[in-house]
């Protein structure tokens, strides 16, 4: 009976022994599961706002090769100095890349002037602030698009764009007919301009402003096409990752007082004094 009393006792012993092993386990395991930092507690733990930024007037510009300028610089700056932040300008981005780039951490916003596209959900944007027109510009030689757009050859046509970026899209929604060379993915807007003026391309869909600033260095190359509409409107965002909603709600609201209170309109008034631009007003 003895010997009996003294297994079960030690079978006991050897269960309690078990639980309480399998309850650290899992404590442990538990507590290692660190849970991963938002875009939002990493900015507002570093004080800093890293930025992607890609070159196009007037938006974002890259004076002498070493300062940045431009409305959306100056924005993300007031945004940043309104928060308490500093901003880091980090990596010149890809337009097909960057959704990946946000995710993975290499930024925390794309500071320069995104146009809203769905995206396929990989990324998100923060409220528009301004709302710009694209348009078409060709050799100034070139007479067959003297005539309204719907009357064109668009199979005879070449379109010189870069994969992902926002005028290119349209023009490859649009115009599905037409051929496209597309340049290297870290090539600058402008550069389109460049390929059509060096007849690589026939034409090339950007902001009025982009062309306007070729047009100072290269005079009488290109022209704007004869229509009386933009090909599309895209509304201009900063875009983040997706679902980073504490990171996308800090910018939305700080860009809403910039809104209401007149300041962005000052900046298109420098940026933009042509008026090509429309931005959201408080009336």
């Amino acid at each position: 009976m003895r010997n009996i009393s003294i297994t079960i006792l030690v079978a006991l012993a050897v269960s309690y022994g078990a639980i309480s092993f399998n309850k650290t386990s899992a404590s442990s395991e538990a507590t290692s599961i660190v849970k991963a930092e938002t875009a939002y507690e990493r900015v507002m733990r570093t004080k800093t706002l890293r930025c992607g930024y890609f070159i196009e007037s007037p938006f974002t510009e890259l004076k002498d090769g070493k300062e940045f300028t431009g409305l959306a610089v100056d924005l993300t700056k007031e945004i940043a100095k309104g928060l308490g932040l500093k901003v880091e300008w980090t990596t010149e981005i890809g337009f097909s890349t960057f959704s990946q780039d946000l995710k993975n951490n290499r930024y925390d916003m794309v500071c320069s002037g995104i146009f809203i596209l769905p995206r396929g959900g990989t990324a998100d944007h923060t409220i528009p602030y301004a709302y710009v027109p694209i348009r078409g510009y060709a050799s100034v030689d070139d007479t067959r698009f003297d005539k309204p757009m719907s009357e064109i050859d668009w199979a005879n046509i070449t379109i010189s764009g870069i994969d992902s970026e926002g005028a290119t899209t349209a023009a490859q929604k649009l115009l599905p007919q037409a051929k496209m060379q597309m340049l290297p993915q870290l090539a600058s807007v402008s550069e389109i301009l460049v390929s059509v003026a060096a007849n690589k391309a026939d034409i090339g869909f950007v902001l009025p402003s982009v062309f306007a600033n070729f047009n100072k260095t290269n005079p009488n190359k290109l022209k704007p096409i004869a229509t009386d509409k933009a090909l599309y409107t895209y509304a201009v965002a900063f875009s983040i990752a997706n679902e980073q909603y504490a990171l996308k709600s800090l910018i939305n609201n700080a860009l809403t007082q910039l809104i209401v209170s007149g300041e962005l309109e000052a900046m298109f008034r420098k940026y933009d004094p042509d008026g090509l631009f429309s931005y959201p007003k408080a009336n």
